[in-house]
């Protein structure tokens, strides 16, 4: 690992976007569009699940989501969209993946010297302290919380070491840019708590109220009924 040294003419950061996106939707993109703004991002590398470890299977396959994922990001021209494959390539080789592994690789294509700066929502937050060898990802890049309307940091259940190692780290865009990695940030009362599990929900009970209500971008929407993906088995 590169040392992270203080450095003003640090190259613009890379934004790590990981995620099932069974399906993507129209929150995915307005938070990726916040912090392309916030950081000056030149680049946001999406990178979709295989087969998440913490979660049930998937219901769009990877061609799927992939699919669904380019027609939602392409609206963003801000900076370059990114998909990234590696972790779907893993699932196929029946590879676990992981994200400190998936942080590791991106460091080793990209260089130490680019701030790397992983988004994660509040609920992965507070799951953290489970995920494999947690405590490296702050040696690989800065991490950034994106907080629902009136969540607090401070939850009674957060494991003692993440809540101290939060706490050391702490920091604001502006330093994190010129950093490679090892700050954090929650960026609090973001108005986009949209969850993929009640849209799935409501597009299995064909719930036309919700799908159109632009929680969904409208290219995902029509290629989401185009596959007849999220619908009753008859």
């Amino acid at each position: 690992m590169g040392i992270n040294t203080l450095d003003l003419h640090r190259p613009a950061p890379i934004l790590i976007f990981g995620g099932s996106y069974d399906p993507v939707h129209q929150a995915h993109v307005e938070i990726a569009r916040f912090f392309i703004h916030t950081f000056e991002a030149q680049e946001l590398r999406i990178i979709p699940a295989g087969q998440p470890w913490q979660k049930s299977k998937l219901v769009a396959n990877a061609e799927q989501r992939c699919a669904m994922l380019k027609l939602a990001f392409a609206e963003i021209k801000e900076t370059r969209i990114v998909i990234d494959l590696q972790e779907i390539t893993r699932a196929e080789q029946n590879i676990a993946s992981y994200s400190v592994e998936t942080l590791r690789s991106l460091r080793a294509e990209l260089g130490q010297e680019i701030p790397l700066i992983l988004l994660i929502g509040a609920d992965q937050f507070e799951n953290l302290a489970s995920w494999r060898n947690w405590q490296q990802l702050f040696e690989l890049a800065h991490i950034v919380v994106a907080a629902r309307p009136n969540y607090s940091d401070q939850a009674q259940h957060l494991d003692e070491e993440l809540a101290q190692k939060w706490q050391q780290t702490s920091s604001n865009p502006s330093e994190m840019k010129r950093y490679s990695f090892g700050k954090t940030w929650m960026a609090k009362d973001l108005a986009w708590d949209i969850s993929a599990t009640k849209i799935r929900e409501h597009l299995l009970r064909q719930d036309q109220t919700l799908a159109y209500a632009s929680l969904i971008p409208p290219k995902v929407l029509d290629y989401i009924q185009s596959q007849g993906l999220y619908q009753a088995k008859i």
